[in-house]
């Protein structure tokens, strides 16, 4: 079976570049909106710059487009091989590697994953402009005068968007994201897919039809009926459900972690693909909360406007990476730095 935590480990370099994006574009409104504080026409001069915010905003994001769509093909190409590779050490027929181009069978699930984010990189030209305008708008509205109220609400409003972020995003189903969260969606859900459909291919070029639905510790009620069940690819094997029937109850959905191996009648155990460590995988989830709160905490020293609210977000940091540190050790966790850092660049 492909090894899940791999496929987690393929799709990061795309999700830190979202983040990375979501980072670089509040500290530049930060520094944009600092300037001047004390001006009496400070909102006049600031108001001035959205076409500077705009400019900044383009290109950031076209320098994202150019190296996600470069991290789009590498992943999912690694993927699909992943699973072909999968699926022909299970069957015990190597020449499955060599049948299976994954260049060309990747190519629709990248189309559909770049198609997708280039849909959300819209949506972070958009967002800098509200954000930018909304902060100046928040200290206007206030009629605040001096430069110590205006640079507190003007904080206040930053730390807001540093705790939630940009939003506004939207998935097919009508759910709300954030950019960073719909990033991770769309890449582990690509990814996922791209490793099912090399299994898939792979199994299929050795003239086999059956394969196996994985267990998942995070599943749902709607993939929890098809855990440990072999299916049909295609309908040439009688007495199994086929793959689509799985797809059409729902398995396979959005954010889903199940898989699917290769089934070879007599030879493959019934409890061979069995559900992960729940216990674990709720550590795992406190992890990535703990990660996320220290994130959280970086943005806001990111965007401080004076050292006081600097010094108040380097105290926090201190605060939940002990809390991190201390929840990795008692559950024998491995400490994934990459996911507690935020961007540096500019």
């Amino acid at each position: 079976m492909v090894d899940p935590d791999e496929l987690v480990r393929l799709s990061r370099r795309l999700e830190q570049l979202y983040a990375d994006v979501e980072v670089s574009l509040l500290r530049y409104i930060a520094k944009r909106l600092a300037r001047g504080l004390g001006d009496d026409d400070w909102a006049v001069k600031r108001l001035g710059d959205v076409g500077v915010v705009r400019s900044r905003a383009r290109r950031i994001v076209s320098s994202l487009q150019r190296e996600r769509d470069k991290e789009i093909v590498r992943m999912v190409v690694a993927a699909h091989a992943a699973g072909a590779e999968s699926a022909a050490r299970t069957t015990g027929i190597a020449a499955t590697i060599a049948t299976v181009d994954s260049e060309a069978a990747s190519r629709a699930l990248v189309h559909a994953l770049s198609g997708n984010l280039s849909q959300a990189d819209l949506r972070i030209l958009r967002s800098a402009d509200d954000i930018y305008r909304r902060v100046i708008a928040n200290v206007t509205a206030r009629g605040l005068a001096d430069e110590f109220t205006r640079r507190a609400a003007a904080q206040a409003a930053l730390d807001m968007f540093a705790e939630m972020g940009i939003t506004g995003f939207t998935d097919m189903a009508g759910r709300n994201w954030s950019l960073t969260s719909y990033a991770e969606m769309a890449a582990r859900t690509s990814i996922h897919n791209a490793a099912r459909q090399g299994v898939i291919d792979g199994v299929r070029a050795t003239g086999r039809d059956l394969v196996m639905i994985s267990g998942s510790p995070a599943c749902c009620d709607l993939c929890a009926p098809w855990e440990g069940q072999v299916v049909s690819l295609d309908g040439m094997t009688t007495g199994y459900p086929t793959l689509s029937d799985a797809e059409a109850d729902g398995v396979f959905h959005p954010g889903c972690r199940h898989t699917v191996a290769p089934y070879v009648e007599g030879l493959t155990r019934a409890d061979y693909y069995q559900q992960g460590d729940p216990e674990r995988y709720a550590a795992e989830q406190q992890q990535r909360y703990l990660e996320r709160g220290l994130r959280q905490w970086k943005r806001r020293e990111a965007l401080a406007l004076d050292p006081t609210q600097a010094q108040l977000a380097q105290n926090k940091i201190g605060e939940w990476r002990r809390r991190l540190e201390e929840h990795v050790t008692k559950h024998d966790l491995p400490r994934e730095r990459e996911r507690e850092q935020i961007s540096k660049a500019i």
